[in-house]
């Protein structure tokens, strides 16, 4: 073999083994296993995402709750309300051995900042990316991480608006799981809770690292999006999409009109409007678990069946099975996203878990936002019998005008808060943009979660970061 011939071996076989030893760095990174995470976690892969004490029980005993690096590790998150709550005591009742308390609940997974459509600020939105980055990084989350989520107390919307947030920063659904029962559950399987607060390492992983995000807007509905959905309903639903209203159920059913105050504005502050969403079907919150007031939720089989039972707009006719089963889009929604959370997990996180051909999509803006939604020409009788102006905020011929979208419009200057006090209506002036942007334009969430950076740091040394090394 000649020299020449012999460097060309030698120099192909560095260039291979310096490839090989690239991608070694990259999957003891945990490159992949973030946006494929079934290649390594075996461990904690389940039926649904909703586990069992046992389930974590044997978690807890291998070692991989809080533990360093790995591709099959676990944290806990114990989404509790803080101690001021008699009802939430992480510190004083205990936990799940090696859970974090997430102290504010459901409140630390939404937004009262952002912008959307017409608004320039819009309540109990979606969490922004640094907020997440934060959360992730302080519980010590990687890309390797599966998250389990518990409370102290019977919220469902606690666990849910945090498997919901999870999701839509591109967390994949077998990698979040919902604790059946919460602390309770784990109580009830017989094992001790704890007082012990774990210590855990910063990661320095983020939602959107190395030039990219992972955010999944696919699963939220923005205001646009919403309006385009409805009026595809209105037009015959080619789509075949169910909106599912998780705010009425049993105790509040759609021939009654319910009572929608400002997600912004404490007190007694009213929507201009209220009524409901053309098109949709009530599955109230409160009944997707069992025994009610619980943190049990439903088996898919029952929620199905519940979804079938669901009634439509006019109090009487229901989804169907057959309705039900065409269905390829559901969209869950409610007053501030947070029962719309509830419907969102029992759908995506249970019912239809392993469905590729069903998608399942959450309208966070909710009945808060949709409600605001009138022109400033709208007029309406009030409770002392007069015509005066309705209370909406918007361009008069405004494209963001929702109201002939509803069935049962309900003006809210016509209605009682109390006895003879009539409600007091909101005045969202200041939050409409002088000039409302266009459909196109109105995706501002969605627009600056897409463009958002991670701005992480490596974590300690021997922390619980993405691999360690700069990853």
């Amino acid at each position: 073999m000649s020299e020449k011939m012999m460097k060309s071996r030698v120099l192909l076989f560095s260039l291979l083994g310096l490839v090989a030893v690239a991608a070694l760095s990259i999957w003891g990174c945990g490159g992949t296993s973030y946006d494929n995470p079934a290649e390594k976690a075996v461990t904690t892969k389940t039926a649904t995402a909703l586990i069992t004490a046992a389930d974590l029980k044997g978690w807890i005993d291998a070692g991989l709750v809080n533990k360093q690096g790995g591709y099959d590790r676990v944290v806990i998150l114990d989404v509790s309300n803080n101690d001021s709550d008699t009802s939430n005591k992480y510190n004083t009742v205990g936990h799940v051995p090696g859970a974090q308390l997430v102290s504010t609940g459901s409140a630390a997974f939404m937004d009262n900042t952002r912008a959307e459509g017409p608004f320039n600020v819009t309540g109990s939105m979606v969490l922004t990316g640094a907020a997440m980055d934060t959360i992730i990084q302080t519980a010590g989350i990687d890309g390797n991480t599966t998250v389990v989520f518990t409370n102290n107390a019977t919220n469902t919307v606690n666990v849910a608006r945090a498997y919901t947030t999870f999701r839509y920063w591109g967390f994949p659904k077998n990698r979040l799981k919902v604790l059946q029962g919460g602390n309770a559950g784990w109580g009830a399987a017989g094992y001790p809770l704890t007082k012990v607060v774990p210590t855990v390492t910063r990661s320095s992983f983020g939602v959107a690292q190395n030039g990219t995000t992972r955010v999944n807007t696919d699963m939220r509905v923005s205001l646009p999006e919403m309006i385009a959905y409805v009026q595809g309903i209105v037009a015959g639903n080619a789509g075949k999409v169910t909106l599912v209203d998780t705010v009425r159920g049993a105790t509040n059913p759609l021939a009654t009109v319910s009572s929608t105050t400002d997600l912004l504005v404490s007190g007694n502050a009213y929507t201009p409007f209220d009524g409901a969403i053309k098109g949709s079907y009530s599955y109230g919150a409160p009944a997707m678990v069992a025994p009610a007031g619980t943190l049990n939720f439903k088996d898919a089989a029952t929620i199905k069946a519940d979804l079938a039972a669901a009634l439509g707009t006019d109090g009487v006719a229901t989804l169907g099975a057959a309705g039900r089963d065409a269905t390829r889009t559901f969209i869950s929604f409610c007053r501030a996203g947070n029962y719309a959370s509830v419907g969102f997990f029992v759908l995506d996180g249970i019912a239809y878990y392993n469905d590729p051909n069903v998608e399942v999509k959450w309208y966070d803006g909710s009945y808060g936002q949709w409600n605001l939604l009138a022109s400033s020409d709208h007029t309406a009788v009030n409770t002392a019998g007069a015509t005066v102006p309705a209370g909406g905020k918007l361009a008069v011929g405004s494209i963001w005008d929702t109201t002939a979208l509803m069935e049962n419009l309900t003006w809210n200057v016509g209605r009682f808060h109390t006895g003879t006090t009539q409600r007091i209506i909101v005045d969202y002036g200041a939050r409409v943009y002088t000039v409302e942007p266009s459909f196109a334009e109105g995706n501002q969430i969605e627009t600056a979660d897409r463009a958002y950076r991670s701005t992480v740091s490596a974590p300690a040394s021997g922390g619980s970061g993405s691999g360690g090394g700069g990853c």
